[in-house]
């Protein structure tokens, strides 16, 4: 496994209470994204929906609310004291996040494919994820992870819910096509590295953006409709939102 070096005194940084906590910025800007993937998942428990796509979606916000909260305190805040490796478990829990939603759109699409199709989009969910494991963990590279979440988040869930929503009209669909567009916004500033000062740089913005994505994956996710056997008609899913 690769040891990358990094020169924590030219990282910005606090002292609370004694403790040094390197980037207060990106920490505040990462638990933002926890603090609203933990109001989903409380939100889409509530509905009560017992169909696995749903699970799936509600499992996504948890471990994305696991990956981000991990990934400010120890990924950034702490990093002095884990080093790289401290990234590790925030990037998996992000990597299984994607992989849950991805999984949670080939439910969606099933019902509208041949069997055969849908049982190969499921096991390549599975192969994906362990390659982009090893590959995580071996290269120690954030690069990987965004692969991981374009292929993920875009070339399957995107265009899975572009198919449904051409069949189906989903009007979950429209708000995944939302968020993938914030996602897209986020991952742009990220790569531009454009920053306004070590106080507010690329990351604290980017994560604006991607705060907005997983908000309306969210939406996306209230709005869905199971179109198999155990198919939740739209009456049936107004009437577990209200309220929400």
């Amino acid at each position: 496994m690769n040891d990358i070096l990094i020169d924590f005194s030219k990282v910005h940084q606090i002292q609370l209470f004694g403790i040094t906590i390197l980037e207060p910025s990106t920490v505040l800007s990462s638990l933002m994204m926890t603090a609203v993937c933990i109001y989903a998942f409380f939100q889409l428990n509530r509905l009560g929906r017992a169909h696995r796509m749903y699970k799936q979606i509600q499992y996504f916000f948890l471990f994305m609310a696991i990956a981000t909260a991990i990934g400010g305190v120890l990924g950034h805040g702490f990093l002095y004291l884990t080093g790289m490796r401290g990234k590790i478990p925030g990037w998996f829990s992000s990597m299984i996040a994607v992989a849950l939603f991805e999984r949670a759109a080939i439910w969606h699409i099933k019902p509208l494919l041949h069997r055969r199709n849908g049982l190969i989009l499921g096991w390549l969910n599975y192969l994906e994820l362990l390659i982009f494991f090893a590959l995580t963990f071996f290269t120690l590279d954030f690069r990987v992870v965004e692969v991981h979440a374009f292929y993920g988040l875009f070339l399957m869930l995107f265009m899975i819910e572009i198919y449904v929503y051409k069949k189906k009209k989903d009007p979950g669909s429209k708000n995944i096509f939302i968020a993938t567009l914030m996602g897209a916004l986020a991952a742009g500033c990220h790569a531009l590295k454009f920053s306004f000062g070590p106080w507010f740089n690329y990351n604290d913005i980017a994560h604006i953006p991607m705060s907005l994505s997983i908000w309306f994956y969210y939406q996306g996710a209230r709005h869905m409709t199971y179109y198999g056997e155990e198919m939740i008609v739209p009456e049936e899913v107004a009437a577990g939102e209200r309220g929400v």
